[in-house]
């Protein structure tokens, strides 16, 4: 090999070096990207199988954990129990902010065959490990070193012992031993560590009860509400009802406790109204004049009466967008299923058109757009052609609506409707005029009588 061949082999090691390099710190980046968190919960049958989770030790089963929600979305799950074969997964996809997500394992038990050492002498042993390993053995409270250890007993000495294992950041682990090993049998014990209770809860009450509580802008409940599985450390709580000012708090958790945030509400003068927002299925992120207030079912408080942009975003799913129109001092409830689907960014607006928003008093009514059907309201009906347009709004039980109104281009045309409720005639009952024109007849035949 000559020594330019030698040196270009070396710049090719080097470049190959630096390039694994540069994808093993993207990875670290990616791992470490941040944002709001839902939760994996772990369940095995049998229980008490060990959880990893992406290489990293969770605690044994029935096991809740945050993730992030814009995180890797390819996951390893392993779970491991004495006595059964290792299940392991490959999981795609996060659970969406505060969403959780359940997976259970399904344990094979497989047979275990004793060990057995050929040492007389009526000695028979236990093999004693802990995952993580390393934890602090005591054997009838005598120290015996770090796991895994093997602790040697006679056979014929007094039954029962008692086993346990302290590790630093873990819960104590400890368990009884019935009976004694046989001569030359050694008989295994494992304990699964679990961490030190790192979440905590809170527990929101209201005056008056009833109202909307939502913890980092995750899923709402409605107080007294108790909120579980949450990190230590500082959370916002928000409060929202209808007719009453909303209040934010920002609290502390520690860890293994529950901390009690009570907040007291003010009425507010019924000028303004309320959006309560539903979804199937539910979670979808809701949006009102573009202001967040939470995962659906939520509610929109303090709102000004008259008309307002509500969108409903769900991931995997098409986004929502409609006007809704709030009334003062009433609750408007907004209900949507969501459809999935490919989303598709709105297309910028045709030369020469515009767009109509059709709302009508009540909702729910169909819309035509020259004898053509765009949908119930509220609706927002892009791509119209600029020029006048005959629009007519139609619901069972209410006189037909319509109007004729001039789109112009690049604008949105504003149309409410106020239906009137039609009126039904008793069946087979005689017209009013009818009546009244005999009733006159026979008073004029009696007068000429006389």
């Amino acid at each position: 090999m000559t020594i330019r061949s030698q040196i270009s082999m070396g710049s090719l090691v080097l470049l190959i070096l630096g390039c694994s390099l540069f994808c093993i710190a993207a990875m670290a980046d990616e791992a470490a990207v941040g944002g709001d968190t839902g939760y994996f919960e772990i369940t095995s049958e049998p229980s008490g199988g060990a959880v990893t989770f992406d290489g990293s030790y969770k605690g044994t089963t029935p096991v809740t954990f945050p993730v992030y929600v814009t995180g890797s979305p390819t996951h390893t799950i392993k779970v491991t129990k004495a006595g059964y074969n290792d299940w392991e997964q490959t999981y795609q996809g996060n659970p969406a902010s505060g969403q959780t997500i359940t997976v259970n394992a399904q344990l094979v038990y497989i047979p275990v065959t004793q060990v057995t050492t050929p040492i007389g002498g009526g000695k028979g042993y236990y093999s004693i490990n802990s995952v993580p390993s390393g934890g602090n053995v005591y054997f009838d409270n005598q120290y015996k070193g770090n796991s895994p250890v093997t602790v040697e007993v006679s056979s014929t000495g007094t039954p029962g012992h008692k086993v346990s294992i302290s590790l630093s950041g873990y819960d104590t682990w400890t368990t009884s031993l019935a009976g004694n090993p046989a001569e030359g049998q050694t008989i295994p014990v494992t304990a699964y560590l679990t961490p030190v209770q790192n979440y905590g809860s809170i527990v929101v009450y209201s005056n008056p009860s009833g109202a909307t509580a939502v913890v980092d802008g995750g899923a709402s409940q409605i107080t007294p509400a108790t909120f579980s599985n949450l990190y230590s450390g500082s959370h916002t709580v928000y409060v929202s009802k209808s007719g009453y000012s909303s209040v934010s708090r920002t609290v502390t958790v520690s860890a293994g406790s529950t901390t009690q945030v009570s907040v007291t509400l003010s009425q507010i003068a019924q000028d303004t109204g309320s959006i309560y927002m539903v979804t199937t299925p539910q979670g979808a992120n809701a949006y009102v004049d573009g202001t967040y207030y939470g995962i659906t079912p939520a509610l929109a408080t303090g709102l000004s009466a008259g008309n307002h942009e509500v969108k409903l975003a769900l991931a995997g799913f098409k986004e929502w967008v409609g006007t809704v129109n709030v009334v003062s001092g009433s609750t408007t409830t907004v209900t949507q299923t969501l459809h999935t689907g490919t989303v598709t960014p709105t297309p910028t607006q045709a030369t020469g058109t515009g767009t109509v928003a059709v709302s009508s008093s009540p909702p729910g009514a169909q819309v035509y757009i020259d004898n053509a059907y765009e949908g119930i309201t509220p609706v927002t009906i892009p791509a119209i052609p600029a020029g006048s347009h005959t629009i007519l709004i139609r619901e069972a039980g209410y006189a037909d609506w319509q109007i004729s109104e001039e789109v112009k281009p690049g604008q949105t045309t504003q149309v409410s409707a106020t239906l009137s409720a039609l009126t039904t005639p008793t069946e087979g009952g005689i017209p009013a005029v009818l009546v009244v024109v005999g009733i006159l007849a026979a008073l004029a035949f009696v007068a000429r009588r006389k």
